[in-house]
């Protein structure tokens, strides 16, 4: 049974600010290719070692106070036991290697997920676990040849920027008698989308009254010459003959906007809450996408110009994500 006492709970907090301090200290951010040596690695008995200690020190004590030289030998062979352990489980992490890739993209509401590859040279690691998610992910034993590949989970984060906490690295193996960890906070960021929810509201400016419908072809409008190629346009406006004839990436340019273009405007959700529209806006957005139309964005801080494909996609989903927050994290 805790007791709760006054102050206990200030005290707490001061004790976890005092070590939060420590660990910025001792372990910055740094590059996503991590190495363990042995000035990062910390080791204490567990619970079942400090048992051990207890019984050693008791079977010592009989043996030393009935002279049994049956006693010693096994109060030594125990203890030389727990010292070949302790060998064993600091090299089950010195020289590993996390190699940590940037999260991917997720949806608010989704959980964020931290990709990591651990490499491992002679010998073979075993029993290794990754703290700092929702719940540890299970991790094979990597070999010098066969990295072994993990994932950490992190419960759901708002819309914006996401940077993974610190995380920890540790093992108990072979006895679980002593415990070796070592903590990690790599330098890698993803983007949390607005939640893809459509709140009823119908896309503007749409080519037809059915809703989003792939534009018919030969729709452009007068033509009015060649312009170079820009990342986002469509393939179908490249000009292949004049590639074919001159290795130049050109593309088809219109006087006016060929039709099932579409341009999202921030304005035109008004009848929304903040976050309504931003979740509206992230909707039309993937529908003209899996549509194959091309369209644009029109924030109260940016415009983003007509495009299409997965770049253009990421470019307008990520700027609905930072809108009115800038570059601003969740740890």
């Amino acid at each position: 049974m805790r007791l709760h006492l006054p102050g206990m709970a200030a005290i707490r907090r001061l004790r976890s600010a005092i070590a939060t301090r420590w660990l910025d200290r001792r372990v910055p951010r740094e590059p996503a290719r991590i190495r363990l040596h042995r000035r990062r690695l910390f080791i204490l008995p567990t619970r079942l070692g400090y048992t051990l200690a207890a019984t050693l020190a008791l079977l010592l004590l009989g043996s030393l106070n009935y002279g049994a030289s049956l006693g010693f030998a096994v109060t030594f062979l125990l203890a030389g036991s727990g010292a070949l352990a302790m060998i064993h489980t600091y090299r089950n992490l010195e020289g590993l290697e996390l190699a940590f890739a940037p999260p991917p993209a997720v949806f608010a509401g989704e959980r964020p997920r931290l990709p990591v590859r651990l490499r491992a040279d002679a010998p073979q690691r075993w029993g290794i676990t990754l703290d700092g998610g929702d719940g540890p992910p299970p991790v094979k034993a990597p070999a010098p040849e066969v990295p072994a590949d993990a994932e950490f989970r992190f419960p759901p984060r708002p819309r914006g920027r996401f940077r993974p906490p610190r995380l920890r690295v540790r093992t108990e193996w072979p006895f679980g008698l002593l415990r070796v960890w070592s903590w990690v906070w790599p330098d890698v960021d993803g983007i949390v989308y607005p939640a893809c929810i459509d709140h009823g509201l119908p896309p503007p400016e749409r080519p037809a009254a059915a809703g989003f419908e792939r534009p018919r072809e030969g729709a452009d409008e007068d033509f009015a010459g060649l312009r170079t190629y820009q990342p986002g346009d469509s393939p179908r406006r490249i000009s292949w003959t004049t590639f074919a004839r001159t290795d130049e990436l050109l593309v088809k340019a219109f006087e006016s906007a060929p039709a099932g273009d579409h341009r999202f405007d921030w304005d035109d959700t008004g009848a929304l809450r903040p976050e309504e529209r931003l979740e509206q806006l992230c909707f039309w957005v993937v529908q003209a996408e899996r549509a194959g139309l091309r369209y644009g964005l029109a924030l109260p801080d940016r415009r983003i110009d007509a495009g299409t494909g997965p770049a253009h996609r990421a470019r307008c989903l990520e700027a609905l994500a930072l809108l009115g927050i800038g570059e601003d994290v969740n740890a």
